[in-house]
């Protein structure tokens, strides 16, 4: 009996090392967890962040991160934001189809100190051609012309004032105090 409760109790221990990442951090195995756009993947549309997440509570000092478009040319804009375990580094609009990569290097609270880099693809969509403002033809309505609906909506009003003021007058002789009769005795 003795035995059966240890093992279980090892086992239930394991497993919850495997699926808590906060205590894989105690036993100091601190990784990358995930990242957006992702490693290795193909994107058509553009972010404006790029989002890091680890392991880890990341400090507020001493983390740098990168974006380098495929012509070399830094396409990230310098702002960083720290949330906890997650680094966002603020980019500049993609232009160029190919191969980004992402460099990092972050200090955790813990002191440990994190390095690498992951690289994603991005398809830039086929140049659209915007329209010249004089090519657009802006429609202008007719306020001259009357319609069948106002002039439905005319007599609907005029109708629901005649109602109203019929009401009114209903309603002020039914409030008109009722002379007093003498009683016979």
């Amino acid at each position: 009996m003795k035995n059966s409760k240890l093992a279980f109790s090892a086992c239930l221990l394991l497993i919850l090392t495997v699926l808590n990442p906060n205590l894989a951090v105690a036993a100091g195995a601190a990784k990358l967890v995930s990242s957006t756009p992702a490693a290795n993947s193909s994107i058509s549309s553009a972010p404006s962040v790029a989002t890091i997440t680890f392991s880890s509570s990341i400090g507020d000092v001493g983390n740098s991160v990168s974006v380098t478009a495929p012509n070399g040319e830094r396409v990230d804009d310098g702002s960083l934001q720290i949330a906890d375990t997650q680094i966002l580094i603020g980019l500049k609009p993609l232009t160029v189809s190919g191969e980004y990569t992402v460099d990092y290097e972050v200090d955790t609270t813990e002191g440990e100190t994190f390095s690498g880099q992951y690289k994603f693809s991005f398809v830039a969509p086929a140049a659209l051609e915007s329209p010249k403002p004089e090519d657009i033809e802006t429609p202008t309505p007719d306020l001259n012309k009357e319609t069948k609906s106002s002039r439905a909506t005319d007599f609907f009003m005029i109708g629901l004032l005649v109602l109203s003021i019929l009401v009114l007058v209903l309603i002020s002789r039914s409030l008109r105090k009722p002379k007093k009769k003498k009683r016979k005795k």
